[in-house]
């Protein structure tokens, strides 16, 4: 007989780390062995982690091999466990997102722009190969979030795009692609979070929608997708009062009836990082009580949970009948990953061939005539900001497209990072010097990466801008190849 704090336990799923302290991993032992924990998230450190900083990875960290790393991390908490954990990490865009040294997958803004949904469900597939190689069950992705606002600092790039149909869709295809390697998919974050104008790691945001809207926008995807037996569904930290007057959408019980009632979702429901700053903001409530608030409200996992062991003595007050429908839930998901994991398809791949291919694919005219292309016979002369896109530039130069006395100007920028938290990296004297260069020189724009950075462009819609939403080898020769053999464009949409 399981003791009711043994099936809390199981609720559970605190951050674990690839460089992480020693105190915490003897912490992460004892929630293990003592406290009977059903799960854990990873992430690349504490630093790196969104809620504890905006930046990408840090650099402190040095490691010949992280991805080793992570999976003996892994193996050796398995290990520990008499019951196996669920484990689980925020890989959008592929082990990449946290593990130092992958070459990065496109990421759903990309994938949103292809036509071909084989394309988008082999991306799926690789992402979740990534994943089930080193042991990994559960990667939270696909985002479904409809992205109305193009001004939104938390989704934007994350996000299929605008079109909840074509979401459903493409999601789908993700999806399908996780589930052949073996890994299961998590939707997120419901309600909707496309519509917003803060991030939630730093900020409660206040979304003002009727119930009515929501359904005719944001919950398309959840509705499409709950119906091909979506297993679990991520609660995102904002406030909508049209659900819930008083309550972020992860502590609220209306919101998740919603979900199940209205939506008619029937799998298991992971609240959104417990440690996120909209949680934390005008409240003076503990850890363990925003770990009780969630679990009450409907969640079957708690995410990033602190204070684990003062949590389960709160909950442990709660009817015995509700904790074992939680317990229930979290088990019936773990057989889920069992029979998935059964099933699963050993494709074979080459991680270079697809880069190559669907490269190809992928550069996308941002601001320009639709009907523009590059002029055959014409050379070109180069301008960069940020990081010297050195393929595209060979590339060119071996195709005789080069010419410093050109007239038609290229300007390469390429920042450093994909998350538009600072200016993507740049500073703001770096952004007013950019646009003071594309006042004095008429220029075709190239951006090799996020197709959002477009936003930090002053008159932008005046020129022709272009984008390979990576700037990685392989979308830097398929770039150069448009401008050497140009072929019509497609058009990617805010």
């Amino acid at each position: 007989m399981i003791s009711l704090r043994k099936k809390i336990g199981q609720s559970f799923m605190p951050a674990a780390f690839i460089y992480d302290s020693e105190e915490h991993m003897r912490y992460l032992e004892e929630l293990i062995t003592d406290y009977h924990i059903g799960g854990l998230c990873f992430f690349h450190s504490r630093q790196s982690a969104a809620a504890n900083k905006a930046d990408q990875k840090s650099n402190d960290f040095e490691h010949e091999n992280e991805l080793q790393l992570l999976q003996e991390k892994i193996e050796h908490f398995q290990s520990i466990s008499k019951t196996p954990l669920l484990i689980s990490i925020d890989a959008e865009w592929g082990l990449s997102m946290r593990v130092r040294n992958l070459k990065l997958l496109p990421y759903a803004a990309a994938l949103g722009t292809l036509e071909d949904l084989t394309d988008i469900e082999q991306t799926g597939y690789i992402c979740g190969r990534e994943c089930a190689e080193i042991g990994i069950h559960m990667n939270f992705a696909p985002v479904v979030d409809v992205n109305s606002n193009p001004n939104n600092p938390v989704i934007g790039f994350r996000a299929f795009g605008n079109d909840p149909d074509r979401i459903s869709l493409q999601a789908e295809a993700f999806m399908n692609g996780m589930r052949a390697a073996g890994v299961m998919p998590c939707l997120k974050h419901f309600p909707g979070h496309g519509d917003t104008d803060l991030d939630s790691h730093h900020h409660l945001p206040l979304i003002q929608k009727s119930i009515a809207e929501f359904e005719a926008s944001d919950w398309i995807p959840y509705r499409k997708l709950i119906n091909e037996n979506t297993e679990a569904v991520m609660i995102a930290h904002l406030l909508a009062p049209s659900i819930d007057q008083e309550n972020p959408s992860s502590l609220s019980q209306q919101n998740i009836a919603l979900l199940k009632s209205r939506l008619g979702f029937k799998g298991t429901v992971f609240s959104d990082a417990l440690n996120m700053k909209a949680l934390k903001i005008n409240n003076t409530k503990t850890n363990a009580q925003l770990c009780l608030e969630a679990y009450e409200a409907g969640c079957d996992f708690l995410c990033f949970a602190e204070d684990i062991p003062e949590a389960i003595n709160l909950i442990s007050t709660l009817d015995p009948a509700l904790i074992n429908s939680r317990y229930q839930k979290v088990q019936g998901l773990k057989e889920q990953y069992s029979v998935l994991e059964q099933h699963k398809e050993l494709r074979t791949y080459n991680i270079d061939d697809y880069h190559a291919q669907i490269a190809s694919k992928l550069i996308a005219l941002i601001h320009g005539a639709s009907n523009w292309n590059a002029e055959l016979n014409a050379t070109y002369r180069l301008d960069y900001f940020g990081d010297v896109p050195e393929f595209f530039e060979e590339k060119l130069n071996k195709a005789h497209k080069l010419d410093h006395t050109s007239e038609k100007n290229i300007l390469c920028i390429t920042p450093p990072q994909l998350r538009p938290a600072g200016h993507f990296g740049f500073d703001k004297t770096q952004i007013e010097e950019l646009n003071k260069r594309i006042a004095q020189k008429p220029y075709y724009i190239v951006i090799f990466g996020n197709p959002y950075f477009v936003h930090q462009l002053e008159n932008s819609k005046d020129v022709t801008v272009l984008c390979t939403f990576l700037a990685q080898k392989e979308y830097q020769i398929a770039c150069a190849n448009h401008f050497i053999q140009p072929r019509t464009l497609g058009k990617f949409n805010f």
